[in-house]
Formats: C-alpha cells, sequence, structure tokens
C-alpha cells in the first residue's frame, strides 16, 4: 500500500516538474492562427462541389462560453457557394503541446509559433508566428513582410525553409471540385486550352471571357476529360512542334450567381438575369479570402473580407507522360504583375530551366533564365510537380522533394518595376507542353498569406493612441478586382505600410489569419512601453511544437452523432440552457491533422 501511494506521488510531481519545465498543453481559443491552427469552428464539406474547408466559429460564444449567436452560412472557397452550416457540430480549437524548455537554450527564431504573455493582460496567454528580432525594423507593405537594411533599403523576409512556406499556402482553386452544376448550365470554365492571338491581331468582336490578356479559347490542343478532371495533350497536336497552353482564369460565381442558376433551368433566357450573368462572367483579381472567415451570423459575421490582390501563387499538378519526342518540353508558368516566372523542363534530358519574362507576347525570345538544375523527369511515367513564386523566389517541387537551384531561384524586384496588377494577373497561371503525349490531372492553386496594414495603431508625441486607416475603400475595391489598372490606382491612392522598430530584447508577432488575428498590429498600451507592438523576451512561455488533439470526429446519424451536453445562454432572469448541442459521441480521432507545427 504504501509503495503504491508512493508511486503515485512520485507520478504526480513527475508530472508536475514535466509542465513547468519541459512542455504544457494549450488549447486554441480563436482563429487568429488558421489555417495553421483551429480554434473553434464547423466542419464543411460544400453541397454543391464537395470541397472540405473549416469556418471560424468564435464568434458565435463570448469569453465564458455562453452563446451570442450561431452562424448561419459559410461560403465554399472554392465554388463560392454559400452552405448552411447553422445546425453542423461545432468543435473546439486545437489541442497543442508547447516545449518551455526551448527558449531557455536557444533564441526564439523567425516563423516559430509561440506562446506568449500578452504584454496588456499578462495572465493571457496569446499564441502568434514570431516575424520580427531583437534590433530589426520589420516593414509590412503590399500584403508583403520586409527588414529594413542598415542602407535603409528594405529586403523582402523569406522563409528560410520552403516546405515551411508551402505548409502556409492557403487555396484559391481545387480542380477536383469543380463547380460542375454551372458548368452545366453555361458558367465558363476556369482551366481551359488557349491560343496566344497574334501582335496586332483583331479582337474587338471577341467576348471578353474568352479573351483575356492576348488569350482566347482554343479548339486544338488540349482536350479535356471531365470524368477525372484531367487534361489531355495526344497527336496530331502532341507532335506539331507548338507549345499547347492550359490556362486558369480566375473567374468566380458568388452566392447570387448559384442562386440564379439554381433558381431556372436557363438562367439566360431571362434578358435582364443573363445581362447581369454576363457582367459577373469576367474573370477578377485572385484576392485574399480566407474560408475561416467568411460566415454569416455570429456577432461579427461578414461573407466578405477580401479585396486585396494576392499575386505570390502556387500550382501544384500530376503530369503522367505517355511519350516524348526530340526536344519534348513541359512549362509552367506563374505571373505577378508585369512578370510571368516560368519553369521550363526537357522531357528527354530532365533540365529544369527557371526564368523571367517581362514583356508579354513571345515564348522564348524575351526570356531571362535565373537558374538550372538536373531532375529525374526523363521520359514515360507520372510525376508530381510544384511550382511557387513566393516573396521573391520561385521553388520546384518534384515528386514531393524540393529541387534545388539555390540562391539563384532568389530575385530582386526593384519599387520602379512593380506596376500593381495587369490584365494577365486575371489569366495568372499556365501549363504548356510540345512533343510529348501527356496527361494533367489534380490541379490546385494556393496563395501566400497577405499581412494587413489596413488598420495600425500609432502613438503620437503626446503618448496618445491613433488608429491609423488606409483612405481604401474595400467594398470598391471588391468591385474593381475585374478590372486590374483601375483597382491598382483606388489602392494605391489610400495603401499605407506600417514599421516596427523593435528593441534588443523584443519580437514582433502576427496572425496567419492577418484578417482576424489582434496581433502586434493592434495593441493598445496601457503599461506605457517603449514599443506597444513588442513582445519581450521575458514574456515567451515557449514554442508550440505539435497539435496532439485537433478535435474528435463525430460518428453515427450522418456524422453527426448523439448529442451530450448543450451550450448555455442568457436567460431573461438566469443562465438557461439551450438546444443548441454543444458535445458529441460517439466520436475518433482526427490522425491525419495530428502534426507537428511549423
Amino acid at each position: 500500500m504504501r509503495e503504491t501511494i508512493e508511486s503515485i506521488a512520485i507520478a504526480f510531481v513527475l508530472a508536475f516538474l514535466f509542465r513547468a519545465f519541459e512542455a504544457e498543453a494549450f488549447v486554441i481559443p480563436t482563429g487568429s492562427m488558421a489555417p495553421t491552427l483551429y480554434g473553434r469552428h464547423k466542419d464543411v464539406v460544400c453541397e454543391k462541389c464537395g470541397y472540405s474547408f473549416a469556418v471560424g466559429a468564435s464568434d458565435e460564444v463570448d469569453e465564458l462560453e455562453y452563446l451570442i449567436a450561431r452562424i448561419n452560412t459559410a461560403l465554399c472557397p472554392n465554388c463560392r457557394y454559400e452552405n448552411a452550416v447553422r445546425d453542423l457540430p461545432v468543435f473546439k480549437g486545437d489541442r497543442i503541446l508547447v516545449t518551455k524548455f526551448t527558449y531557455e537554450f536557444t533564441r526564439p527564431r523567425r516563423w516559430d509559433v509561440a506562446v506568449f504573455k500578452y504584454p496588456e493582460e499578462p495572465k493571457t496567454n496569446y499564441i502568434k508566428r514570431i516575424v520580427g528580432l531583437p534590433g530589426e525594423t520589420i516593414v509590412i507593405k503590399r500584403g508583403d513582410l520586409y527588414r529594413r537594411r542598415e542602407d535603409g533599403r528594405l529586403e523582402i523576409l523569406r522563409k528560410d525553409d520552403p516546405d515551411k512556406q508551402d505548409r502556409l499556402q492557403l487555396p484559391v482553386y481545387d480542380h477536383e471540385y469543380p463547380e460542375a452544376e454551372l458548368i452545366r448550365k453555361g458558367w465558363p470554365r476556369r482551366w481551359v486550352p488557349v491560343e496566344r492571338i497574334p501582335v496586332g491581331g483583331a479582337v474587338a468582336s471577341e467576348r471578353r471571357d474568352r479573351v483575356i490578356a492576348g488569350w482566347r479559347e482554343a479548339t486544338t490542343g488540349w482536350t479535356a476529360d471531365d470524368d477525372h478532371h484531367a487534361f489531355q495533350l495526344t497527336d496530331p497536336a502532341a507532335s506539331d512542334g507548338r507549345l499547347h497552353w492550359l490556362r486558369y482564369r480566375h473567374i468566380v460565381p458568388s452566392p447570387d450567381v448559384w442562386q440564379a442558376f439554381t433558381s431556372s433551368p436557363d438562367p439566360f433566357t431571362d434578358p435582364l438575369m443573363g445581362a447581369s450573368l454576363r457582367r459577373q462572367m469576367q474573370p477578377e483579381l485572385i484576392t485574399d479570402l480566407c474560408a475561416y472567415n467568411a460566415y454569416t451570423g455570429g456577432h461579427s459575421g461578414q461573407l466578405y473580407r477580401d479585396c486585396y490582390w494576392v499575386g505570390d501563387l502556387t500550382v501544384s499538378c500530376r503530369v503522367t507522360v505517355q511519350r516524348v519526342e526530340a526536344d519534348a518540353e513541359l512549362v509552367l508558368e506563374l505571373n505577378e504583375g508585369c512578370r510571368a516566372y516560368r519553369c521550363r523542363i526537357d522531357l528527354t534530358s530532365g533540365e529544369a530551366r527557371l526564368s523571367i519574362r517581362t514583356c508579354f507576347g513571345g515564348d522564348v525570345d524575351d526570356e531571362q533564365t535565373l537558374a538550372s538544375a538536373k531532375t529525374k523527369m526523363r521520359g514515360p511515367g507520372r510525376y508530381r510537380l510544384r511550382f511557387a513564386n513566393v516573396d521573391n523566389r520561385l521553388c520546384l517541387w518534384l515528386n514531393r522533394s524540393l529541387v534545388s537551384f539555390g540562391s539563384a531561384a532568389e530575385y530582386e524586384l526593384p519599387e520602379t518595376e512593380y506596376p500593381g496588377p495587369q490584365e494577365e494577373d486575371l489569366i495568372p497561371v499556365g501549363i504548356a507542353a510540345r512533343n510529348a503525349e501527356l496527361v494533367v490531372d489534380d490541379l490546385l492553386i494556393r496563395r501566400d498569406i497577405y499581412y494587413r496594414s489596413e488598420q495600425i495603431i500609432d502613438v503620437d508625441a503626446e503618448g496618445f493612441l491613433n488608429a491609423r486607416y488606409e483612405s481604401v475603400n474595400q467594398p470598391e475595391l471588391r468591385q474593381l478586382l475585374h478590372d486590374p489598372q483601375a483597382w491598382w490606382e483606388a489602392y494605391r491612392a489610400g495603401m499605407q505600410t506600417a514599421e516596427f522598430q523593435l528593441g534588443e530584447d523584443e519580437y514582433l508577432v502576427l496572425g496567419d489569419n492577418s484578417p482576424r488575428s489582434k496581433d502586434s498590429r493592434l495593441w493598445a498600451n496601457t503599461r506605457h512601453a517603449r514599443h506597444r507592438y513588442a513582445v519581450p523576451a521575458s514574456a515567451l512561455v515557449g514554442k508550440a511544437f505539435f497539435v496532439y488533439w485537433p478535435h474528435g470526429k463525430p460518428f453515427l446519424r450522418g456524422g453527426r452523432g448523439f448529442p451530450i451536453t448543450y451550450h448555455k445562454a442568457y436567460g431573461p432572469y438566469a443562465i438557461e440552457k439551450t438546444n443548441y448541442p454543444n458535445l458529441r459521441v460517439p466520436f475518433y480521432p482526427q490522425i491525419g491533422r495530428m502534426r507537428r507545427i511549423r
């Protein structure tokens, strides 16, 4: 008996020591780090395209977790259908492990996800990503992060590990889940075979949704396999020596479009409705839409919070090469502003070459080669490719392994060469091939995080806090997304940069979910700190390193399980039980989301 009591006591002591000095478990309460870490949320499978996504639900409850107002609908980031989510199960945030000893022996590194004591309320723990290090001056400008060098020039901040960069990308369009119902009724496809109109060619009579930046839909070359969401290049086009292009047009429907198409078998027969739909069939710029934030209901629901153009993109695909001839080639292209970034792969030798085009109209004569490397993509076979243009660096992955181009894959973009988005950014991703029979499928486009600076807290000469806002009108920016030049003029007229100078023992932290993160940009300064936005080293608790329990996944009754507890809400006279389930059983663990935090 005594040995048993001693063993239990020792176990408690060891557990306490482990918690105090080694690691501690935390629950993520909000969505400020989404999609890296989820707070209170709902899992949604789109009713129309089948795409799975998470939507934040922290707005449903107050700080004591009493119900305020339920969220009602959520916007699918893939097909933009507005899904009813009011009755879907709700889940608490990710449970994570935080190492406390890491920062006892090593200094925090940029891009670490860290837990710290909120400087304004030291009893409250926050979790954000470290982006600024002691002694640095960090600048947020046009969605990117920079460090000001000693000579005053700005140096863009890249993730040292491209795989970490890849984990932070957000979805734009997954071709495995198209808006098939709309396409069957006449809505334009996003991925289409195209050909470039010769310089000086007549385009005035062509429809805008068919001619974009000098590209028009082609009737030869690639053929679509809708059943398998794939595209094939076969003879005679596969042997004619010409580059045959597929391009992505960012033509996205809205909930109004879905309503029109689902309420009528042929909405184009109505003159007014048809004219409205055709206006909406124009391509637009890719924005900082985050599905986690796109909902109605709660105490601050808003379906559209996105309005800022994002040019840093990543395209992924699977390529099945069936036959190659001499000079067989595959080309991946990502456009950003006045530049097109290409990766050319010789399918006979396996050589991959990175290049930049700064003038649109030709295929090879105006390219500047950055770097080249040998790959194993030679001859027939099945290959997975991923090509990224993020933070002024080009990256290529082949079969999930990073191809090494060294520092030559990094480039600088002088301020004089930044004219904003161009018409080519309406059709920003391309895939081309020649002298080869092949199939392309599993197409996925993602974007980088856009760090917002539309609202910044400043301290004036008397020490008072003032909120500084961009003078841009966000609804107006959304209306201008179809016209890159007009959008840029409106944005440039009111845009602002944010600058943060750090002391020798201070860090700058930002949330991955920039539109909904209360981070260094927005803190007050009741403590009268020299730098209200800084986290002192003494406030760091530890480094987040593992999601050990995302949430249990209910099963039975169509995935809704059986409710055993319910939310409570403020009644007229007392706290009352509602009919909104809080916990459901049975459930199984989500093994796939148990992972290292990067």
